[in-house]
């Protein structure tokens, strides 16, 4: 597939800047590699010029079945556009031989959510959908972020009590009691006298009931007004959908829960915004812009590569040692605010022939810190990856690309907004934030 970069001024900038690695190598006078190195530090020399090819990736997909956490909402963020977020799962019987009495009538129905206590952006109410699933789920297959389920059209949510407030420190009044917070969605009594009337053969045990009921679909509308998502806790046991009946003798209620048992799949959609617009065409699969992005959620992952990487491996020698490669992906102020919390830590990956991401030859290192964590002094994210480097350095990998993707890809709806490796060209100090690839070496 052809590939459309966008930001040529930046690609051109970039390109410039890779004539210039050659001549940017000096003794080191940081205390950068100090750990990895030798008593004889006069024998080390250390470069941070080498040139960073930078792109900024849609996701197509991500694996998201079975999580512990699900995201429920519509967010809005100031660098990355509208993400929207929902999921699918099997409701289980509570107990199995369920008996609900002679006569039994439905007096309410409503999907109970517990909270995470996670949250994505401004929080206000909105309007949730839920739908009965036409598909089967099983726990046992593999399910992506952008799979369409079909689903029956009728919204089963009841429009009289929507739209949902969608936030975790806020406590439901219901009459005259006061419910702690969740995400409590009724659903219309005739779709719970159904359950009532599918009988003993249908709710008498677990298999008959997911062949009976697949499960539901869980969504926001996103043109319902509202905004911010919330974590939805999927593995404790608390999510249930109650059925409050009575029959000729007593008033009773009824759960069908979500269990670690149930299979769920998370799923997301995103309309890119700003430098990142252009991802939010289909034939763009890429990029380059001044900044880059990292964005949860099967969201937007850096990819990144070295373009003059073999001519520096000559330049230095064959008997060079790398000491330390340390990655700095710079943050500015600007892109790092309160209201829109950064994630605590990413991830690096490689990719192996067939294009297919694994992991690094540091990660797979027992008692190696990669790192990958935000350091707020630096105001950088930084990743060691020395035997990375070395083993390029030595034609070993399949692969020369790096992939920084979020560490809560699957469960949240996080983003960065990172320095690209051409420094800004309006900020005169020495040391305008930019991404580089600090490497200590020994020849």
């Amino acid at each position: 597939m052809l590939k459309f970069p966008a930001g040529l001024l930046a690609a051109v900038m970039a390109s410039i800047g890779g004539f210039a690695i050659l001549n940017g190598c000096t003794r080191p006078d940081t205390e950068i590699g100090i750990d990895y190195a030798s008593d004889d530090l006069l024998g080390l020399s250390q470069t941070d010029t080498l040139t960073l090819r930078c792109r900024t990736v849609r996701e197509d997909s991500l694996l998201t079945d079975n999580m512990s956490t699900a995201v429920l909402g519509r967010m809005y963020h100031p660098s990355f556009g509208y993400h929207t977020a929902g999921f699918v799962s099997q409701f289980r019987l509570n107990a199995p031989d369920i008996d609900f009495g002679s006569n039994p009538v439905i007096d309410s129905i409503y999907v109970s959510l517990r909270y995470t206590g996670d949250t994505y952006g401004a929080l206000s109410p909105q309007y949730v959908q839920v739908y009965e699933l036409e598909d089967s789920l099983s726990s046992d297959s593999a399910y992506y972020s952008n799979r369409q389920f079909a689903y029956f059209p009728e919204d089963l949510a009841n429009p009289a009590f929507q739209p949902i407030p969608l936030n975790p420190r806020q406590s439901l009044f219901l009459g005259n009691d006061t419910v702690s917070p969740e995400v409590r969605v009724y659903l219309h009594e005739t779709f719970g006298q159904r359950l009532l009337d599918a009988g003993e053969a249908v709710h008498g045990s677990n298999d008959s009931w997911t062949d009976y009921f697949k499960g539901l679909y869980i969504a926001v509308d996103p043109n319902g007004g509202g905004e911010g998502a919330v974590g939805i806790d999927l593995i404790s046991g608390l999510c249930n959908m109650r059925l409050h009946y009575h029959n000729d003798v007593d008033t009773l209620f009824y759960d069908y829960r979500i269990t670690n048992l149930s299979a769920t799949t998370n799923l997301f959609s995103h309309a890119w915004q700003g430098e990142f617009q252009a991802l939010s065409e289909s034939f763009m699969e890429e990029v380059n812009s001044a900044h880059l992005g990292v964005f949860s959620g099967a969201g937007l992952k850096t990819r990144i590569s070295f373009p003059h990487l073999a001519a520096w491996n000559d330049s230095i020698g064959p008997s060079r040692a790398i000491h330390k490669a340390e990655l700095w992906l710079p943050v500015t102020a600007a892109h790092n605010t309160s209201n829109y919390a950064i994630p605590n830590q990413l991830f690096i990956l490689t990719e192996n022939a067939e294009g297919q991401p694994i992991a690094t030859p540091d990660q797979n290192s027992i008692g190696l810190n990669i790192n990958g964590a935000f350091d707020a002094e630096e105001q950088a994210y930084r990743f060691n990856i020395s035997q990375t480097m070395q083993r390029m350095l030595n034609g070993e990998l399949e692969s020369d690309f790096l992939h920084v993707v979020s560490s809560r890809a699957g469960i949240s709806l996080q983003g960065v907004v990172i320095e690209g490796p051409a420094p800004n060209p309006m900020d005169t100090t020495d040391l305008a934030p930019h991404a580089r690839l600090v490497v200590t070496w020994s020849d």
